[in-house]
């Protein structure tokens, strides 16, 4: 009988016991306790309420807060923006004693806020650009309060010096949203180069100018002669 041959008689048998083997094998699994896991309940803690925002991104004029105009900064900076806060700080230069050379004071400027007392510098705002120096700050007021200031006719490009940008002013103030302004002053976060503004509530208190062009000189004393 040839190898082919005997092959096809000993398949039966093969199969028989590959069929036993697997009968086995159901049979042992089948004998296994299989116990059930409890049930897992996740313990997170409960979703936080995130507070209201402090102030809206902007006012029903448009305008934008303080809060808004940083909040979209990607989309409002180097544009020309409409922001309404508080003057929070006005600059004074500081006097100089007679006889002594100081440094120059700094150009004029102020820190606006979304809120009336606002004391945290993170929270405020330069606002640069709108006089040259304080006398010309002080010389508008004078003249104001006179009744004899006259702003730069339309057609020169000047913009009026403002006269009333002091402590508790709520003003809308129009101003370029820059790093860095024209004169020279820079700010990471960003800062107002003025454009113009317009007042919404005046200030507590217009303070009298450092150097008033009502000032008179003093009387020389007259020398008295033995």
């Amino acid at each position: 009988m040839n190898r082919s041959r005997r092959a096809w008689l000993l398949s039966p048998v093969l199969v028989a016991a590959l069929l036993g083997a697997v009968a086995c094998e159901s049979q042992q699994a089948s004998a296994v306790e299989v116990e059930k896991l409890p049930d897992i309940k996740p313990n997170l803690p409960a979703v936080p309420k995130l507070p209201p925002p402090p102030y809206p991104v902007q006012w029903p004029d448009n305008s934008y807060s303080l809060f808004g105009l940083r909040k979209r900064i990607k989309n409002t900076m180097d544009t020309e923006v409409e922001l309404t806060g508080y003057v929070v700080e006005t600059y004074v230069p500081p006097e100089c004693p007679k006889g002594k050379t100081c440094p120059a004071a700094r150009a004029p400027h102020v820190y606006i806020a979304d809120a009336k007392k606002e004391s945290d510098p993170t929270k405020r705002i330069l606002l640069v650009g709108y006089a040259e120096n304080q006398k010309a700050i002080d010389e508008a007021i004078a003249d104001t309060k006179k009744g004899k200031y006259k702003p730069p006719p339309e057609d020169s490009g000047l913009l009026p010096i403002p006269t009333d940008l002091f402590p508790d002013a709520k003003v809308r103030v129009k101003a370029q949203f820059t790093r860095v302004s024209g004169s020279g002053f820079a700010q990471s976060d960003g800062l107002l180069d003025y454009r113009g503004h317009v007042t919404v509530e005046p200030p507590a208190e217009i303070p009298e100018p450092a150097t008033s062009s009502t000032d008179k000189p003093a009387k020389k004393k007259k020398s008295k002669r033995g």
